[in-house]
């Protein structure tokens, strides 16, 4: 699972692995299907690893669509539970509001996997929060993590503009 993980920061390009976790960026990153805007932000894992960090990376997806990537820093016995078909629900927290996206395991890269229209009112609360934590409804079992959401109301209209092109 580290040895696809790494293959895919590779085709991401190093400055995804770079990116302080201080503010989101979106930049055109390479993956498997060429090169893709891309929205990004790290959080630092809560492990006595320095550079342990989870990432979430946002691009667009099939039509009015955004496809969402979170990739924690996870131990071996992810993924969860050792179940490579493992489907959940994510929940967003945002201050008082709270997001809820299914969410599956793809074992390229070890992430979890969502998908939301653009013109949900999930999106534009992302664009005006200040931070949010993202953790596993049903089980626990994907790491939870908090995000800023510093720069990501820039990063987002930069993505969103490219989205349909």
């Amino acid at each position: 699972m580290r040895l696809t993980a790494t293959l895919f920061f590779c085709l991401l390009g190093s400055s995804a692995l770079a990116q302080p976790c201080e503010r989101w960026e979106a930049s055109m990153q390479e993956d498997e299907g060429g090169s893709r805007m891309t929205a990004s932000i790290c959080s630092q894992a809560s492990v006595s690893v320095p550079e342990a960090q989870h990432d979430l990376f946002v691009q667009c997806g099939s039509k009015d669509s955004l496809w969402i990537r979170y990739l924690p820093f996870a131990d071996e016995s992810y993924p969860p539970g050792g179940n490579e078909e493992y489907q959940t629900k994510m929940e967003f927290s945002l201050d008082q509001e709270m997001f809820t996206l299914d969410a599956h395991y793809e074992g390229m890269d070890g992430a979890m996997v969502m998908e939301t229209n653009i013109d949900k009112p999930f999106v534009s609360v992302l664009m005006s929060q200040k931070q949010f934590m993202l953790s596993d409804v049903n089980n626990d079992k994907v790491p939870v993590a908090t995000f800023t959401l510093k720069g990501a109301k820039e990063a987002f209209e930069k993505l969103i503009k490219t989205c349909g092109q």
